[in-house]
């Protein structure tokens, strides 16, 4: 799912051009995903426009069941999703079924250019653009209250809406398909129960989302920002303002200072305008910066923009990194990424990485870092904590619901690493643990006994884990005949996102064993204790005879490292194949 809040996904090298473009699609590991009010019962009415610039309503469609479908340009998941909407719209249509696509959170421009190049692979879509494209009055956010995109709504012919689907979860989502049958249109029997069944998932995983958030909920505010710590000094920076002139950011000393963070059009003006109404006589300056960009975007968003004359801004002169950006010089990069304004405030290396965008930094009039925000539902509580530390008087109902202790901006130094363990030797006998599967029956090594075991340690959180298995799912499948059982042993991870995860994506993998280890990311588990895994990824394969065989780190797509190892361990591979893992080895080794 791709948030529609502030981009809070920590970017690594690749990510310092990602973000100049792409807005991440996931939340931070440790901040539960926002969650979406009850559907309405009557689906609101509003404005968008097409391509041609002309008005459309969803009352436009009385009569036809609507498909309402929030997206953006950047949001990968709306881009596979699509697809599938587009072959419902096929479908659908003769039974009077309408999708109307509805592009949220994104600029006129970017949807323009998108619509153009790509309007041909989905004929029966409807795009239009909400005119209010970041704005918190946009449709999705103000009416529908859309926690990320995809978001699909249903809306019958009574004008009501049937229900509605977050995200995407590949070609087996049937959840649209299971609300378009609620409104009344005719689907596959199997398919409706299917989708059902995934809605009903769905709900259980946001309502024990929100069950962990009431009683965990997430800090509003962060005491440290890259190497920087509460109360040192923030380091100095130079920008650009609108008149071309540079400019200090110590020149701003002796006021607080609320840093809006951003890039192109996700340059926080909004939020910063709104400070600086009910902040502004208190002595607080907000700051617009403008990152990883051309001069000319600057100029654009001051240009667009009609209240920005009235709001302090800078751009950041080092602008974008000019080299290759497919093959680039890392040494070149990194001198260019040294000069940038942000990795001055942020210390370090681009090895570092970023947070996300756009994201808010408080300094208190002497000059010194306070600490660190984003935006959503938790900005004014971040921001008023932040201000009070600062020094700035809030009136009561500017107060945030829970005030901030001292020991709130203390730094606690990270946990000391873990004591390496050295990963199982080939040849080494397979040490049997106890795991649980979703329906909480035991698994363990030996029930196995006799049979060729991948045991694949992997997490729901593990981007690369979940990428390899639609892989090793077809081996599970070609090789079970041999005696090969695959255990998907879920490491380092929370009980209840294992068992959320397993119900959604069971059937995708028919050949695994889902288990999890109960130790999760204590240093007992048996990943780390037992077989001294240092990543995931990691596939064991254990012979008859009870002894690792081979070893799988990573995964990478079209690879055949697994049937290779297969052969290891007795399997009969067909030697092409075995070659081809040989071959992608030794492409491993030289890169």
């Amino acid at each position: 799912m791709h948030a529609l809040l502030p981009v809070r996904r920590p970017l690594g090298i690749a990510g310092l051009f990602v973000a100049a473009s792409v807005l991440a699609a996931t939340t931070r590991a440790d901040e539960p995903a926002p969650q979406p009010p009850p559907a309405p019962a009557v689906a609101a009415d509003f404005v968008s426009k097409n391509l041609a610039g002309k008005d459309v309503r969803l009352s436009d469609f009385k009569d036809k069941v609507v498909l309402l479908d929030f997206w953006g340009t950047r949001c990968a998941p709306c881009m596979r999703s699509l697809p599938h909407t587009q072959a419902l719209a096929t479908k659908h249509k003769q039974a009077g079924v309408v999708v109307l696509a509805v592009c949220t959170g994104d600029t006129r421009a970017k949807f323009e250019e998108w619509v153009r190049k790509n309007q041909g692979e989905y004929p029966d879509i409807l795009f239009t653009h909400d005119p209010a494209e970041l704005s918190p009055d946009r449709a999705s956010a103000k009416l529908y209250e859309v926690p990320g995109i995809p978001a699909q709504f249903v809306v019958g012919r009574d004008g009501k809406i049937a229900g509605r689907i977050i995200g995407f979860d590949g070609p087996e989502d049937v959840r649209a398909e299971a609300v378009l049958a609620r409104a009344g249109i005719q689907v596959d029997a199997a398919t409706v129960a299917k989708g059902e069944a995934q809605l009903e998932t769905a709900e259980e995983e946001e309502a024990a989302r929100a069950a962990e958030e009431a009683a965990n909920p997430p800090p509003s505010f962060r005491p440290a920002l890259g190497r920087l710590k509460s109360g040192d000094a923030m380091p100095d920076f130079s920008l650009t303002g609108p008149d071309g002139k540079e400019f200090a950011f110590s020149s701003l000393h002796g006021k607080t200072i609320v840093l809006g963070i951003g890039f192109e059009d996700v340059v926080p003006g909004d939020p910063l305008r709104a400070i600086v109404a009910k902040h502004g006589a208190n002595g607080v300056v907000p700051l617009a910066m403008m990152i990883y960009s051309k001069r000319e975007a600057y100029d654009a968003w001051l240009a667009k923009d009609k209240d920005a004359a009235d709001l302090r801004s800078g751009w950041d002169a080092a602008a974008v990194y000019e080299g290759d950006r497919a093959k680039p010089d890392m040494k070149a990069m990194d001198a260019w990424d040294a000069k940038t304004a942000l990795r001055k405030i942020l210390g370090g290396s681009m090895m570092d990485g970023t947070p996300g965008f756009p994201f808010f930094v408080v300094v208190d009039p002497a000059g010194k870092f306070v600490g660190m925000f984003w935006g959503g539902k938790a900005f004014e509580e971040g921001l008023g904590n932040l201000l009070l530390r600062a020094g700035v008087k809030l009136a009561p109902a500017d107060m945030p619901k829970k005030v901030a202790k001292a020991e709130d901006f203390v730094v606690q130094p990270p946990p000391p690493p873990e004591a390496r363990v050295e990963r199982l030797a080939l040849g080494a006998v397979a040490p049997d643990f106890a795991m649980t599967d979703a329906s909480g029956k035991a698994v363990r090594l030996h029930d196995y006994a006799g049979k060729v075991v991948v045991l694949d340690f992997w997490a729901t959180w593990c981007g690369p884990c979940v990428a390899s298995m639609p892989h090793t799912q077809e081996v599970a499948a070609r090789y079970k005949d041999q005696g090969v059982v695959v255990i998907g042993s879920c490491t380092s991870d929370k009980r209840t996102a294992f068992e959320a995860w397993v119900r959604r994506n069971r059937s995708k993998y028919p050949d695994f064993v889902f288990a999890h280890d109960a130790a999760e990311k204590s240093p007992e588990r048996a990943s780390h204790r037992l077989y001294g895994v240092g990543g995931i990824p990691a596939q064991f394969i254990i012979g008859r005879d009870g002894k690792v065989a081979a070893f799988v780190d990573g995964y990478r797509e079209g690879e055949v490292l697994l049937e290779g190892a297969l052969a290891k361990a007795g399997i009969e591979v067909d030697p092409a194949i075995v070659a081809k893992a040989v071959e992608d080895q030794k492409k491993r080794a030289t890169k």
